[in-house]
């Protein structure tokens, strides 16, 4: 009985893990990724501050990391690499949830669908 137990501890385990690490636009717009790199519905994308970069867009970043087997991977380490980018405070699971949302070929918002702010533009693929 015990080992029954286990098995559906361990089961729920991994479901709630791969849960948490789908495509998550409400978590964009919690952690203010939207903010800078848009994506969801709803968000305005703020103007670059003064002495930091301009943020790529969505579009860019899945240009750059999308589509690829390793993309999200090769995201984190260029996020955390980065030491202009603002410091957020995430754990493992949020990360890859992040990862998986900007790196996705249909990342959507709430509604089911991911919308451009007026100064992004598709990438060409």
């Amino acid at each position: 009985m015990q080992g029954f137990f286990k098995q559906v501890l361990v089961v729920a385990a991994l479901a709630l893990a791969s849960a948490g690490a789908q495509a998550n636009p409400a978590l964009a717009k919690k952690k203010g990724c939207a903010s800078c790199h848009g994506g969801v519905a709803g968000v305005k994308v703020r103007p670059a501050v003064a002495g930091m970069p301009k943020a790529p867009s969505f579009y860019e970043l899945y240009a750059r990391f999308g589509g690829e087997a390793d993309g999200e991977a090769k995201m984190t380490a260029a996020l955390q690499a980065s030491a202009k980018h603002p410091k957020v405070a995430l754990n493992d699971t949020e990360r890859a949830a992040l990862m998986k949302f900007y790196a996705s070929t249909e990342p959507v918002d709430a509604s089911g669908k991911r919308l451009a702010q007026a100064s992004e533009a598709a990438p060409a693929r």
